[in-house]
């Protein structure tokens, strides 16, 4: 007699959201994952920029201070920098309120004045365009020396347009836009795809924990889908707000959500001074000395050398550090030429450099000191893993042994085998 189990249990599979997420979730995968990778790590490099490039000045940042000497005017030692390196034009200094700290130039390579030069014509090392090469000299601020220099200028301005653009131009900013939207569809994806269908102690701790002693190929499955998880609302908001830069139409969504000027700049141009060949400009030094007056607790000033004499407006900044593109304990401002003082713009206006420069603090880890650089580069590895690991979990699977997948199928049914004699 044969003995038939009732209403037999059928094991369940994954559900068609699931399926369908995964599916997406692979094949997006392998089509960004190049992509997002190189975003990323460059992303990630990108973080501690400030740090690296004050390590390359090395110790040319200081000097030997002459005793009851005074430092020479900006103007002085920008004379002198010329004088020394006539190929490069500065287009910006720093100058610092400790008299032993040296006397930083941004500059950038000459292009070559006639346009119609052939290319085996025109002098070497001369740098990618009209842009020339950047780089930052150091002088002594009292002899008017150059000290030293470094380029990590150069090598963080290239960084950061392989992460915006890929060195592509608008195409490059355009394939990184989508490979970006593709990167958040994917960490929701992710998520879906981490879910546990049932919540109890083992999937909470193969959702949480990776497992020891597994093998490489489970250790890899677990990195992607652990560090994934922890690392998701971060890269989701990283995201989000690289997205803000990259796209105009969310820029100005983002400033009209926050009460910012969507178009600040024309604004602004009506508040600013016009050019007046009568009026004299204020010197260098005197914007310094104002700005550290203006902001006691200030060690750094920094002042964008206008392109010609008939702006009217200076670009300074004065705060404790100036970095790249950061500053701590300061203020960013654009300044009347003649009077030194700050221009005072319609409030949307100032609201929109402030929710651009935090959008921008945000995405790269400025918002919260070391702290948040530290916090941000770990999800940046993180992130940068992800399209490696990936692809293991993908090769791994695609790749796995004929004869070992034979001999779990015959397992299986040599299991069901037994069950029916058992029923017989």
């Amino acid at each position: 007699m044969e003995n038939k189990k009732t209403n037999p249990k059928k094991k369940q599979g994954k559900s068609l959201t699931k399926r369908i997420t995964g599916w997406l979730h692979l094949w997006l995968g392998l089509v960004s994952g190049i992509i997002v990778l190189t975003v990323t790590l460059s992303g990630t490099v990108f973080v501690f920029c400030d740090e690296i490039i004050d390590w390359c000045g090395g110790s040319a940042k200081y000097v030997q201070a002459p005793a009851h000497a005074k430092k020479m005017t900006p103007e002085a030692l920008l004379a002198h920098f010329h004088q020394q390196i006539p190929d490069r034009k500065a287009f910006y200094f720093d100058t610092y309120k400790e008299a032993d700290r040296s006397f930083r130039v941004a500059s950038a390579t000459k292009p070559p004045k006639d346009k119609n030069v052939g290319k085996a014509e025109k002098p070497k090392k001369k740098g990618r365009g009209p842009r020339g090469v950047f780089a930052y000299h150091y002088l002594d601020p009292y002899t008017g020396k150059v000290i030293g220099s470094t380029k990590s200028y150069e090598f963080f301005y290239v960084v950061a347009h392989i992460h915006a653009q890929l060195l592509a131009g608008k195409f490059g900013k355009t394939v990184v836009g989508v490979a970006s939207i593709i990167f958040f569809i994917q960490l929701i994806g992710g998520l879906i795809l981490w879910w546990p269908k049932k919540w109890n102690k083992t999937t909470r701790t193969a959702a949480f924990k990776i497992k020891s002693g597994t093998k490489w190929r489970r250790k890899n499955y677990d990195f992607h889908n652990v560090f994934g998880f922890y690392s998701l609302l971060p890269a989701v908001f990283i995201t989000i707000t690289g997205l803000i830069m990259a796209y105009e139409v969310l820029t100005n969504l983002t400033q009209q959500a926050f009460g910012g000027a969507v178009d600040a700049h024309t604004i602004a141009e009506k508040y600013e001074p016009k050019f007046d060949p009568e009026k004299k400009a204020l010197s260098y030094a005197d914007f310094a000395d104002r700005k550290f007056k203006e902001f006691p607790d200030a060690k750094q000033f920094r002042m964008s050398i206008p392109r010609n004499d008939s702006a009217a407006v200076y670009h300074v900044v004065a705060a404790q550090f100036i970095g790249l593109k950061s500053l701590v304990n300061g203020k960013s401002m654009e300044t009347n030429k003649y009077t030194g003082k700050e221009i005072d713009y319609p409030e949307e206006v100032q609201r929109h450099e402030v929710i651009e420069h935090m959008n921008f603090d945000l995405h790269v880890g400025y918002w919260g000191g070391m702290f948040g650089k530290i916090f941000t580069f770990i999800i940046g590895i993180i992130c940068t893993s992800l399209p490696i690991t990936g692809f293991l979990i993908w090769w791994g699977r695609r790749n796995k042994s004929p004869k070992k997948n034979k001999e779990v199928k015959n397992i299986h049914q040599h299991r069901k085998d037994s069950h029916h004699e058992q029923l017989v």
